[in-house]
């Protein structure tokens, strides 16, 4: 990593340059450590090699990673302490930030703040009112070349009855369990947010008695043992099972592919604003980025990083601009609004209900 870009964009010694007056304040105030909230294992590992490891030795500040929660619990556990809050930065998926907003969790990003230096980088659809992403993938269709002869191209293909029993999907449990509605919707031919069509492929879906699990990890490994041979998945994770010796392509749909984000967010009433802020521009920072292609196949949401790796990774991670546009963001305000109602409906359709 190149230190003086992190000095630059991040150091103490600029936002003193930048603050003026306020430079001697922020300095006398500076905390202990900061405490950011992620996911952990093999992710909280590389955000502390890249990220974490940068903020320090521009600041001095430690870096403490709350690692112990779920996504949900992280928003709870900011909204019980604004009061007197202890953390300063949260870590999210794109399915979850409207709940964050909801329930006020998140302090809204400043676009003008002089410590925010990479969001001139950033694609404009990756930085929303109060949280940015870092990294994402869009999610498809992947397949068993080996034993899939005729080679799905869309969604709806999910449902071709050869597929009984060897389909391998998302529990509603996953975080993107509820996905299953809009592609639904989207395979009949109608609008993602058309949840009488989505239920109604549900029912169908059932009928092909589908393998339904609870993580990421278990879809990868029904396709690994060749328990499932299509299923739904991200293309950075299609890499992982076929590091694996796996036969298996991903696929594109035909309707789009549905987008997946993750990203970092200000916890509202952070005791350190403006080093949040320092931290998240190191999240974009297109070097820093560069680690979470290498260790996860996943594209970097700043325009810059492609063009810092190996041909290899870039095969890996690049997208057209035409497959760019045709990604479906799904409408999380309108899912999130109908989280528990078709959670129910969904437990009871799977259920025979």
């Amino acid at each position: 990593m190149k230190r003086r870009e992190f000095i630059k964009a991040a150091g103490v010694a600029a936002a003193t340059t930048v603050l003026g007056a306020r430079g001697p304040a922020l300095a006398a105030a500076k905390p202990e450590q900061m405490v950011v909230m992620t996911w952990g294992g093999l992710w909280g590992d590389q955000i502390r090699a890249g990220v974490d490891t940068a903020f320090e030795k521009s600041t001095g500040i430690k870096v403490v990673q709350d690692r112990g929660s779920s996504p949900v619990e992280r928003i709870t556990k900011i909204k019980v302490n604004l009061s007197n809050q202890i953390f300063d930065l949260v870590q999210l998926h794109d399915g979850l930030v409207p709940l964050a907003v909801k329930q006020g969790v998140l302090e809204p990003i400043d676009r003008k703040s002089p410590r925010l230096t990479n969001l001139k980088d950033v694609y404009p659809r990756f930085i929303k009112d109060s949280w940015v992403a870092m990294i994402f993938s869009p999610l498809g269709i992947i397949y068993n070349t080996k034993l899939v002869k005729n080679r799905p191209t869309a969604f709806a293909d999910l449902w071709r009855p050869e597929f009984k029993g060897r389909i391998v999907l998302p529990d509603i449990s996953h975080s993107i369990g509820s996905y299953i509605i809009p592609i639904g919707a989207l395979a009949s031919g109608k609008d993602p947010k058309d949840e009488t069509a989505g239920f109604e492929m549900l029912k169908k879906m059932v009928a092909l008695q589908p393998i339904w699990s609870k993580d990421t990890d278990s879809i990868m490994n029904a396709l690994r043992n060749e328990e499932a041979v299509i299923g739904l998945l991200y293309t950075s994770q299609t890499f992982t099972v076929k590091g694996w010796g796996s036969p298996v392509e991903w696929v594109y749909p035909k309707e789009g592919a549905i987008l997946y984000s993750s990203g970092t967010g200000i916890a509202k009433n952070t005791k350190n604003k403006e080093l949040a802020e320092q931290y998240l521009n190191l999240t974009l920072d297109p070097q820093v980025e560069t680690l979470y292609a290498e260790k996860f196949s996943y594209p970097g949401t700043n325009r810059k990083m492609v063009g810092l790796l190996t041909p290899e990774l870039q095969a890996r991670v690049k997208i057209s601009d035409d497959e760019l546009n045709r990604i479906i963001e799904l409408d999380h305000d309108f899912m999130g609004d109908r989280r528990a109602e078709w959670t129910d409906r969904w437990n009871r359709v799977v259920a025979g209900g």
